[in-house]
């Protein structure tokens, strides 16, 4: 052994025993504090709950408590520090640092700077030094494996070691494996909004997710965990990613998709149409309306926009408001004051103004009280002489409830204004046809709405009613976002105005072509007024050079550039022609094959659910385990699955299995197949099997 090697070893088994003494401390803490804040019970349940997540952070760290070391000579006071970095700081009871949480901003070094002079940042000053050693260490089960003195982490060598993972510790190494674009991304300012176009397997998910860690860590004194917000593309992936969260110590940022999205902010009683039935619809051959892509259009937006102003006006006053038979205020002085508040954020909190004004303004103008009272004693009646005084009352307090039901928005639903708009579509959106309306009007009779509809619907609630406590979110990360139209991403910058927004997708995988977007830089001018930067990430860490050779034949086949693969070799991709009756039985012994070779999660994705649906039902006469995916609502935790191509999208797998690449299956002209083809292929992480019938799709040939 090294000299290096044994005093990293010395300073590991010293690590532990420090962090044993931690723990103890953590543990004697936590039996403590239910008799040293039992009358501050809320207190008392906050204290607990962060000291039991300390003690699982450093169960957890005790394995592996960290994977780098960098020794760092300040400019300023030319003391040199070394630190140890891991995926969890641990600080001794004194104070000192036992291990480096890599979120902290030092910890950028290790994975952006190479040896010499350089400088990080702190908040908004620069600190200078000089980077001495970089050192990578390997460590298995408490136990030291390996040390590396590296200048970069993008080394492809190193990489290898995290790379050749299978898929269930993938998301566990990442922290340890991060690349300088990646890191860049990560650390981005949480004030700015970011797009970022990743390539299949380039670790959009993942970088996705760290960089709430990393926002989440660093903002921990003004930002709590829930003030985060995931929106994933369905229940499968929200499933996915809620495994992996806490083990980043985000737990408590919030996890949904669009749809979720939607109803719990509009809160009216409607369904929306699973997404992935009029996509099935669309691989079957149905050819889907044309105007699916214009409700996720701004131009969309702006149609709402001249219906919402004419609706507006409709609900103006039309007579005056009186008391009595005496008019209070005449129709235009209303409308006057009410359009003196346009610049207000939504009409309901235009009307709330104009009526408290106009409230305040009658309860100070006395000369209104004597013309009320000076018409009661022209009455001069029995039922006069009863209510006169309490009328009078009445009005010496603004008549609030009488205002608010003269100038109301009578509790409109937003189904219902919705209605209307899709009712009078011709006045405002001219291209659409007759079948624009008559589909969308016979879904919402039944209080159905399709995934296009929900932008808009969220639009109109927040013209209407504002945006209750969705001002409360700080940031905002949406992954698979290639399938969102540009109205999608403007409508939420308005439910969450306080927000900033990551934005992670990949254009070659945009399997919704009919709704999603084609250009980044349409959501950038359109949705965010210029106010973004675009990021890409052009290397693939999933697949082997092999793997991604061949989708990059698909990627090049649509004009969408091609993947960089690091360099990781594996085995060749293997395409087989193989008829009907022998397909099961090859499938069968590439299964038994993958398995032989370790691999844990083996995916057989077809296009289409009844071939995969078929293709399940005939292997159930082997001695597999097998889960049949068919919905995105189910939970995947590894073994063998089969699933179809339109399910497996950010998703991967140790092996996977193409049953039908037939040009007659996915033919090349379709880019909507070209692009399930390419989501297929770059699932698998080390091998990759293609199975056809008659005739390979072309990019294959």
């Amino acid at each position: 052994m090294n000299k290096d090697f044994l005093l990293e070893n010395e300073h590991l088994q010293i690590t532990k025993s420090d962090i044993e003494i931690v723990t103890k401390e953590e543990k004697e803490r936590l039996k403590n504090l239910p008799k040293m804040y039992a009358s501050d019970p809320r207190l008392l349940g906050n204290l607990m709950s962060i000291t039991a997540t300390k003690l699982n952070n450093l169960k957890n760290s005790f394995d592996k408590p960290y994977f780098a070391r960098i020794d760092f000579t300040s400019q300023l006071d030319k003391n040199k520090i070394v630190l140890y970095i891991g995926k969890v700081g641990v600080m001794s009871e004194n104070g000192d640092m036992i291990v480096t949480d890599w979120r902290a901003p030092i910890s950028s070094i290790y994975y952006d700077g190479n040896l010499g002079d350089l400088s990080y940042k702190v908040d908004e000053d620069l600190i200078y030094g000089t980077l001495e050693l970089k050192r990578q260490i390997i460590i298995e089960k408490s136990q030291l494996i390996n040390v590396f003195d590296v200048d970069s982490v993008s080394d492809d060598e190193l990489l290898k070691p995290y790379l050749g993972a299978g898929a269930d510790n993938r998301l566990k190494n990442i922290v340890a494996s991060i690349q300088s674009e990646q890191n860049d991304i990560i650390r981005a300012d949480i004030n700015k909004n970011i797009i970022v176009q990743g390539v299949a397997g380039s670790g959009k998910t993942t970088v996705a997710l760290h960089r709430i860690a990393y926002l989440v860590y660093n903002y921990s004194k003004k930002v709590n965990a829930n003030q985060f917000m995931v929106i994933g593309p369905n229940k499968f992936f929200i499933n996915y990613i809620s495994t992996v969260l806490p083990d980043l110590d985000v737990g408590n940022a919030v996890q949904c998709t669009y749809e979720e999205l939607s109803i719990e902010y509009i809160k009216e009683k409607f369904d929306i149409e699973e997404p992935t039935q009029k996509l099935i619809e669309y691989i079957y051959g149905k050819e889907i309306e044309k105007y699916s892509r214009i409700k996720t259009s701004m131009k969309y937006k702006e149609a709402i926009d001249k219906f919402l102003f004419d609706y507006e006006e409709s609900i103006m006053p039309k007579e005056d408001f009186k008391i009595c038979n005496c008019t209070i205020y005449t129709k235009e002085e209303v409308i006057d004051m009410y359009k003196l508040h346009v610049d207000l954020p939504n009409i309901s909190s235009r009307v709330d103004i104009t009526v408290k004004l106009l409230s305040n303004k009658l309860k100070l103008d006395t000369s209104k009280h004597a013309i009320i009272k000076q018409e009661f004693d022209i009455m001069n009646s029995k039922e006069a002489s009863t209510i006169k005084w309490k009328i009078i009352k009445n009005i010496e307090n603004g008549c609030i409830a009488e205002l608010r039901k003269y100038l109301s928005l009578n509790n409109i639903k937003v189904l219902q204004l919705y209605k209307m708009f899709i009712q009078n579509s011709s006045k405002y959106i001219e291209f659409l046809d007759s079948d624009f309306v008559i589909t969308t009007m016979s879904n919402i009779q039944k209080k159905l709405v399709q995934f296009e509809d929900i932008p808009a619907m969220i639009y109109i609630k927040t013209i209407l009613y504002g945006i209750n406590d969705y001002n409360k979110y700080v940031h905002v990360v949406i992954d698979e976002s290639q399938d969102f139209g540009a109205f999608n991403f403007y409508v939420l910058t308005k439910l969450m105005p306080n927000s900033t927004f990551s934005i992670f997708g990949d254009i070659t995988q945009g399997i919704y072509s009919y709704r999603g977007i084609y250009d980044w830089y349409e959501v950038k001018k359109e949705s965010f007024n210029n106010k973004c930067e675009i990021m890409r990430l052009e290397k693939s860490y999933r697949t082997t050079i092999e793997i991604m050779q061949t989708a990059n034949k698909i990627s090049k086949h649509l004009n969408l550039g091609e993947c960089k693969p690091v360099i990781r070799h594996g085995n060749d991709v293997r395409i087989t022609k193989c008829n009907i009756e022998e397909k099961i039985r090859y499938i069968a012994n590439l299964i038994r094959n993958s398995i032989d070779m370790g691999y844990k999660s083996i995916a057989i994705i077809c296009k289409t659910p009844n071939e995969s649906k078929n293709i399940y039902e005939k292997l159930k006469s082997f001695d597999f385990k097998l889960e049949y995916i068919m919905d995105d609502n189910e939970l995947y935790n590894g073994g063998i699955c089969i699933l179809t191509s339109y399910l497996s999208k950010g998703l991967e797998f140790d092996c996977v299995i193409i049953t039908d690449a037939d040009e007659s299956i996915y033919s090349s002209k379709n880019e909507m197949d070209m692009k399930l083809m390419y989501v297929a292929c770059t699932r698998a992480l080390h091998n990759l099997e293609i199975i056809y019938n008659n005739e390979i799709i072309y990019p294959f040939k």
